[in-house]
């Protein structure tokens, strides 16, 4: 096999490339700690109580029936929030995200929903 190859480089390239793209959610306290949730790269995931709307369920009393939309935006390697709880939900360093209010959060960021118990970190 001769590695200067272009046909070989273009389909080995082709392969790299199209690799899927996926984020992740990763529960480090509360009921659901050491659930992964994998996010596909533009697929919007609904996080709450209610399982008639919600993606993945969280059953808590803290969380709301719909609580957060989470999106993996594989483009700008960033993880597009979206509140919709009344109890709330907060960055790792205490502020809180507006309800309805689109954010754009860096991978590692942490995330309480609905109250300290239920914390989450995006892979």
């Amino acid at each position: 096999m001769d590695i200067n190859d272009l046909s070989t480089m273009s389909v080995t390239r082709s392969i790299a490339l199209s690799g899927k793209k996926s984020g992740g959610l990763i529960c480090i306290r509360g009921t659901h700690i050491g659930t992964m949730i994998t996010l596909d790269n533009d697929k919007k995931v609904i996080l709450g109580r209610d399982a008639s709307v919600c993606t993945h369920v969280i059953n808590d009393k803290q969380v709301s029936r719909k609580h957060i939309e989470i999106t993996y935006v594989g483009t700008l390697n960033k993880y597009r929030i979206v509140d919709f709880s009344s109890n709330g939900t907060y960055t790792g360093d205490g502020i809180r995200l507006e309800k309805g209010k689109e954010y754009y959060l860096d991978p590692a960021e942490e995330l309480y929903l609905g109250n300290e118990d239920n914390l989450y970190k995006l892979r």
